[in-house]
């Protein structure tokens, strides 16, 4: 079994910001426009960019009742980085009006007219999750009428609480975020909003192996909330296989495969049991909890090493999305840790063809199986190009057993100083500042994405 490097991203505004740079003239430009003026989807477009446009043909023509809460697409940046790898960092303001108006498509304008007009609750819900979609954190704030906040105190809209929480995620600590989504979880709130705070919870807490007591408790609370609300009915049945894929990260993040497996057999055992209805808004959604259960068991598998297993699991991906980077990263990892190194090069390259930001691991990950079959040349190749693509990237090399894993800068044959190695030397320890108590969410997204613009034509020319 090859083990594949982790592959990492400095999400800092800073680095942000040399990506967009390097993304300029990288020459890898996003196949799909959906998050760069909401054009229509085409064969490269993935599931959620697919999901994002019905969201909006909905939102414009007054069918938001019927648009449910989607998972979150894997990006707050898609509309600077599709924009930036086109050249066009004209695209990447912070203000909606004042995008470029021969890649704004006539939705795009739509959207933005809409927006700005009266908005009932259901609206504002889509509303927000489609804004946040396309990068306009202060524009979404502005829609549920979320400004200044106290994250210590405030209360939850028993209606907009997802949407308030996702925007404050833009702006607050994650720990902040999660005690006030654990904290309404447990508040008077409707059965579905305690229950969807609580999954909430359960997955940032996943996200980063985290087995922690917020977890287990918000674990129990979804189960008690799910138990509250009707069992049957298409939405119902979609919403018990999203609470067994939540609930198996709970074994899973202690490394109790057994149960893992039970948990997530029953998620896919609901899932197939479904049938979507005849409306697209339908397929989408039972697709995107598909695809989400589908990359957790893959990861599953991967993790315990049945790597041929996950191959089975991620070549559902690829019928899913194959138009989403992930679908070949998972595929190209699965193909690697069982052998398929050959299989794994062409997985990778399919990654490296949808450009973008997502190309840059998908180049290197093909650099480092090239090196594996002794093809360095072109390697090396594949490691210029992901560096090329995304110079603040970093790597967790295999081999290098426990939490001591060593992360070097992405540079060609991984050589480089470790990140971090030196850093705290000499550093002056410092207590933990508390979060902020309060602060103007609409100021604060308006002035980092300035920043981060202004960083980005620093210097260009």
């Amino acid at each position: 079994m090859t083990a594949m490097p982790r592959y990492r991203t400095d999400p800092s505004p800073r680095a942000l910001a040399t990506r967009l740079r390097a993304l300029r003239t990288a020459q890898v430009p996003v196949a799909c426009g959906v998050y760069a003026g909401l054009s229509s989807p085409g064969p490269t477009s993935s599931l959620h960019a697919r999901i994002t446009h019905a969201m909006a043909s909905a939102f414009v023509v007054g069918a938001s009742a019927g648009v449910p809460r989607f998972e979150p697409p894997p990006s707050a940046q898609l509309r600077l980085l599709t924009a930036a790898s086109w050249g066009r960092l004209d695209g990447v303001g912070a203000d909606m009006t004042t995008f470029p108006v021969d890649l704004a498509s006539e939705l795009w304008w739509r959207v933005h007219e809409r927006t700005l007009g009266s908005l009932r609750t259901a609206e504002r819900r889509v509303a927000c999750d489609l804004l946040l979609r396309l990068g306009y954190p202060q524009r979404a704030a502005t829609v549920i009428g979320l400004s200044v906040i106290d994250p210590r105190k405030h209360v939850l809209s028993p209606e907009l609480a997802l949407e308030e929480l996702a925007v404050l995620r833009c702006h607050l600590p994650a720990s902040a975020v999660e005690a006030m989504a654990l904290r309404g979880a447990r508040s008077g709130l409707p059965a579905e909003t305690r229950r969807d705070l609580a999954l909430l919870v359960v997955f940032r807490n996943a996200a980063r192996g985290a087995d922690s007591t917020s977890m287990q408790a918000a674990a129990a609370l979804a189960m008690k909330a799910a138990s509250e609300l009707p069992s049957s009915g298409f939405t119902a049945a979609l919403q018990q296989v999203r609470l067994h894929r939540a609930i198996a990260a709970v074994p899973f993040v202690r490394r109790d495969v057994v149960e893992t497996h039970r948990l997530l057999g029953r998620a896919l055992d609901g899932l197939t049991a479904i049938t979507p209805g005849s409306a697209e808004i339908d397929r989408l959604a039972w697709a995107d909890e598909a695809y989400a259960l589908y990359c957790f068991l893959v990861r599953t598998h991967l993790t315990v090493g049945l790597g041929q297993r996950a191959v089975g699991y991620a070549d559902e991906l690829v019928e899913l999305s194959p138009g989403d980077d992930r679908t070949w990263a998972l595929l190209g990892d699965a193909l690697a840790a069982s052998g398929h190194l050959e299989d794994a090069l062409e997985a990778y390259g399919r990654g490296v063809s949808l450009g973008g930001c997502g190309a840059a691991r998908a180049a290197y990950l093909r650099g480092f199986v090239l090196e594996r079959l002794g093809r360095v040349s072109e390697a090396a190749e594949d490691y210029v190009l992901s560096q090329r693509i995304d110079p603040t990237s970093s790597v967790a090399l295999p081999g290098i057993g426990g939490d001591q894993k060593s992360q070097v800068r992405a540079e060609p044959g991984g050589r480089g100083r470790g990140v971090g190695e030196r850093r705290d030397l000499g550093r002056r320890r410092t207590q933990p500042r508390a979060v902020q108590a309060r602060g103007d969410l609409a100021r604060a997204g308006e002035q980092a994405v300035r920043e981060v613009v202004q960083a980005s034509m620093h210097g260009l020319g």
